[in-house]
């Protein structure tokens, strides 16, 4: 779904280095007052590593959507980028994941023992951060947690044979889409919105977390096909069910062995053939389809919202994201 105008999209390029900046300001003074800690070395290398820092961005633009000064909720900002980084430290974990960001993961770094309780110290101050916003919100952020690691524990241990489309939509919509649902919800709250604008944003959100979810599903299989760093990692995505689904049974189990057997038989021959055959069963375009698919929902989403500035900049969230 593209948008695209010259000067509005230099003006959202502008406010989202602006904000990004701000938030990573923000973030840098609230792990500056937990030097005390143990663990605050740790806290620094997570949450100061490289990042987009999309959900806050998502808090803060959803807010000013509905009206409200972006000083009244930064808080509420930094509270969904905690949440967000203690999933990555936890994930890496359970992926048993060396690098991130171009960086060694946490667990690489120190131990696994202070990985996990890094994360939970994250976990800790996120709710601690939203509390200031009432009930709502801080039962919201909790919820949107538990909701992370269900769906993260869904993606343990995947197989070709079991997973379906359902199944995987089930997973990226707690794993990916919940973060950015409630970030987009609690955002229009704090910003003094109806019930029908925060619903419109919630909805907003979803649907852009799935199509995100989705473009890197495609990313990855795009950068598999030359280097495979992602068909080594066991990973389910739409393109891989919908080539299992239209494949025969030999096709399948040679699959099956191929990325998923106890041994990795991922070569560069075969994550070029693996890739050839996503292209050729027409997977790739299949998933192209239901990205634009989201991406449209999302649009549509907006739609009740007011016209002004920052709907607008919703709206270009969606190229800058290439969806």
């Amino acid at each position: 779904m593209k948008h695209k105008y010259s000067s509005e999209k230099d003006a959202f390029k502008h406010y989202f280095s602006g904000t990004k900046r701000q938030v990573e300001s923000e973030l840098a003074r609230l792990i500056s007052n937990l030097s005390e800690l143990n663990l605050h070395p740790q806290i620094e290398y997570a949450v100061m590593s490289k990042g987009k820092r999309l959900r806050p961005i998502l808090v803060i633009l959803s807010a000013q959507s509905i009206g409200r000064n972006r000083d009244d909720f930064m808080s509420l900002a930094l509270a969904f980028e905690l949440v967000h980084t203690a999933t990555l430290i936890h994930d890496d974990i359970v992926d048993q994941d060396e690098i991130r960001r171009g960086k060694p993961t946490l667990h690489k770094k120190w131990s696994l023992k202070d990985a996990i309780l890094a994360g939970d110290a994250l976990i800790a101050l996120s709710i601690n951060l939203a509390s200031k916003y009432g009930e709502t919100i801080i039962k919201t952020v909790a919820k949107c947690a538990l909701e992370l690691c269900e769906g993260e524990h869904m993606d343990i241990n995947p197989s070709l044979k079991t997973a379906t489309e359902e199944s995987y939509f089930k997973m990226i919509e707690r794993k990916t889409a919940s973060i950015f649902r409630d970030a987009a919800y609690c955002g229009a709250l704090v910003g003094g919105g109806t019930t029908s604008e925060a619903l419109s944003l919630s909805k907003y959100g979803e649907n852009l977390g799935i199509a995100y979810q989705l473009r890197d599903d495609l990313l990855d299989l795009k950068s598999s096909i030359e280097s495979i760093p992602k068909l080594k990692t066991r990973r389910i995505s739409l393109p891989l069910i919908h080539l299992y689904e239209k494949s025969d049974l030999k096709r399948r189990a040679q699959l099956e062995n191929d990325l998923f057997g106890e041994e990795q038989n991922c070569s560069p021959v075969v994550a070029k053939r693996v890739g050839r055959m996503l292209l050729e069963s027409g997977s790739v375009a299949y998933c192209k389809r239901r990205l634009a698919e989201y991406a449209q929902k999302s649009f549509d989403s907006l739609k009740p919202l007011k016209e002004n500035a920052y709907k607008s900049y919703l709206i270009q969230m969606m190229d800058f994201l290439d969806l």
